[in-house]
């Protein structure tokens, strides 16, 4: 006799991943991308945050002056390796890859991969997983409003699953543009509420505050063009990790360059 219960097992649930894309050029630290990827892998709602550099810039006018993809990959691993469930992931250069594959170099300069085309490879490689896209308030906004290539495909291949994240602010001590963002957020929301209430989709729009400031304790403001621009150690300790800024200095990187 067979056991009934092989015939009623649990749909078992799919494995949430929550992407975050970043330039990593360099990562920063609590401030910045080290703070918000800590925050994200400390959501309960996720198994795994994945960490995907870009590879390469959508606008030729701006390739090349970025730091070497593998540079980007490394300092990566070094900033998060001690946060758990976090992976630092190649996607975009696998993407690319794939897309260009049998083209000649002057071909190649003229693809361009987004985020929809990342996304299509991930969900077709990976059917089994549930993919969350991880945003700041500024680019969900941009996002939302159609400013990005294939806007609308990327809203639905995630299926409306995306975390905005946003500094973590005092009402009383809000500024003027915080206070201007946060509106915006919300109408973004709605927006994408009214348009998708025509349909069987659901949205799940999450807004997390990051706890970590993005001015370090000195004053600094906590960017990666920041970090490009100094070789004063006192303010890189304070924008990058211990890690990012030894790698940094030791192949001297941004400022510490020796044709700069």
């Amino acid at each position: 006799m067979t056991d009934d219960k092989q015939h009623h097992r649990p749909k078992r649930r799919k494995r949430r991943v929550c992407l975050f894309g970043l330039s990593a050029d360099p990562p920063t630290g609590h401030g910045g991308h080290l703070g918000i990827v800590a925050h994200l892998a400390s959501m309960e709602m996720f198994d795994e945050v994945r960490v995907i550099p870009v590879y390469r810039h959508m606008f030729a006018s701006k390739r090349g002056k970025q730091a070497p993809f593998q540079s980007r990959i490394q300092m990566c691993q070094l900033l998060f390796k001690d946060i758990p469930n976090v992976i630092v992931s190649e996607a975009e250069r696998i993407c690319f890859e794939r897309v260009s594959d049998g083209l000649d170099e002057e071909q190649k300069e003229s693809v361009r991969v987004g985020t929809a085309d990342l996304l299509t490879m991930l969900i077709t490689d990976e059917p089994n997983l549930e993919f969350t896209l991880a945003l700041g308030a500024d680019t969900f906004i941009d996002l939302v409003n159609g400013k990005w290539r294939r806007s609308e495909d990327v809203l639905q291949l995630v299926e409306y699953r995306i975390v905005v994240f946003r500094r973590l602010v005092e009402e009383d001590n809000a500024s003027s543009e915080e206070l201007k963002q946060h509106d915006e957020v919300k109408e973004c929301i709605a927006k994408l509420q009214q348009r998708v209430d025509s349909t069987t989709a659901t949205t799940t729009i999450t807004v997390t505050q990051i706890p970590s400031a993005t001015k370090s304790d000195i004053g600094v403001s906590v960017s990666s063009s920041a970090a490009r621009n100094t070789t004063d150690e006192t303010v890189l300790r304070e924008i990058l990790s211990a890690d990012v800024l030894d790698y940094i200095r030791e192949r001297k990187m941004y400022a510490f360059s020796d044709f700069r």
